[in-house]
């Protein structure tokens, strides 16, 4: 019976002693949960907003890149299979090699998952722009022809992606900065 006792006691102890510390730290949190809030949205966005600029070569790269994807299928079509595949090839290498050393240099590789809005509706409009240019690169392509096609896929693929890197993501940080100083 004194087991009993004992163990009641503190249970009793156990309740007032939670209850003693649960409800200023309650009110505690409750005012800090918008500066939690806050911080959280921060370190979400640190990996978009503190990602460096890209160099002046980089929308001649990615230009590059899916007109050497373009022209791949057509040299293999016209039975210069090894030329077409080694394009390719060379530009898969070069987009892996840039990919590479812009993590190394930015130190992460943000998930679109993870970022806020701003960034996403920026990934969203990039993603449309490039699928317009192909669709106008098609275009082209057949009432031109490939020559003509493959100038459009790079001079449209150009324009896609200096406008992504220098006017819409750099609005986005900005819009990010704002909302979260």
């Amino acid at each position: 019976m004194t087991a009993r006792s004992g163990a009641c006691d503190q249970t009793r102890t156990l309740v007032l002693h939670l209850r003693k510390w649960k409800v200023p730290d309650v009110l505690a949190s409750m005012e800090n949960a918008q500066d939690a809030l806050r911080d959280i949205d921060r370190a979400a966005a640190a990996p978009f907003v503190n990602d460096p600029v890209t160099a002046w070569w980089y929308p001649p790269t990615m230009a590059g890149f899916f007109t050497a994807m373009a022209a791949g299928p057509l040299l293999i079509s016209q039975g210069r299979g090894a030329a077409g595949f080694g394009l390719q090839a060379v530009a898969l290498i070069t987009l892996v090699m840039v990919y590479a050393a812009h993590r190394a240099k930015s130190g992460t590789s943000p998930r679109m998952r993870s970022a806020p809005d701003e960034f996403k509706h920026a990934y969203r409009w990039l993603c449309l722009t490039y699928a317009g240019s192909l669709a106008v690169s098609v275009v082209v392509w057949v009432l031109l022809g490939w020559q003509v096609g493959l100038s459009a896929v790079f001079v449209t693929m150009l324009a896609a992606t200096w406008s992504y890197e220098r006017v819409v993501y750099p609005r986005a940080v900005h819009r990010v900065r704002n909302r979260l100083a």
